[in-house]
């Protein structure tokens, strides 16, 4: 093979309209260094998510506790905002995403999903949420946060969370909708609970449908107008 063809390998037949990574690996392989430096160098420069990514592959000892802090502030903000009209659960999945991505910090994401689900209880005890899309993202983030916690290998963190995750019991004692019991279901099945508190003290919201459960009391929001 001549050095032009090397430069130059034969597509494939069929438009394909953006190279694959082993395309792009191999486009680098034929490289030399510092042309790869200046492509990460660009890399760097394009964004501040793409920065923050390099520094957590590069330098793993970095310290995320001001992004973290940020991303903390954003996620409480998008689930548990001051009007219930201005609830934003996806930018609040994004945000925990990104940090992930961009971090790999497992404590730092675990963090910020149980804030996201914090915040989620809250926001619905206080507003009084009534759709049920709002509590099954909610559930699902739950489900998440505590396949992480449970898994053996990170039960330092589960010790660190632990009595804030059994708090969200507490938080959703009054709510509907079925979250109240799933909430204690899931905390129960996870060894957070004795089987005495996860059992249902409720009979009339245990087993009925979302659109048959009473209203409940919400405690206002301290500060809210």
């Amino acid at each position: 093979m001549t050095s032009e063809e090397a430069m130059n390998p034969q597509e494939p037949t069929g438009k394909r309209t953006t190279p694959t990574w082993t395309d792009i690996r191999r486009k680098l392989g034929q490289t030399d260094m510092d042309y790869v430096i200046g492509v990460v160098k660009a890399l760097f420069d394009f964004s501040k998510e793409n920065r923050t990514f390099l520094a957590s592959r590069l330098f793993p000892e970095t310290d995320w506790s001001a992004l973290l802090e940020k991303c903390r502030k954003q996620v409480r903000e998008a689930v548990f905002p001051d009007s219930p009209r201005q609830i934003r659960l996806g930018d609040a999945r994004k945000a925990i995403r990104a940090y992930r991505k961009a971090t790999s910090d497992l404590a730092g994401t675990a963090e910020l999903m149980l804030v996201f689900v914090e915040s989620g209880t809250d926001c619905g005890r206080t507003y009084g949420v009534d759709y049920e899309s709002f509590y099954a993202s909610l559930e699902s983030m739950l489900d998440d946060l505590l396949e992480m916690l449970c898994d053996e290998r990170n039960h330092g963190l589960l010790e660190r969370l632990r009595e804030r995750v059994c708090d969200l019991e507490e938080k959703a004692s009054d709510i509907g909708w079925g979250y109240s019991d799933y909430v204690s279901e899931r905390l129960a099945e996870a060894g957070l609970l004795d089987n005495e508190s996860a059992a249902p003290d409720n009979p009339a919201v245990s087993g009925t449908k979302p659109d048959e459960r009473p209203a409940t009391p919400r405690s206002p929001r301290p500060g809210a107008a």
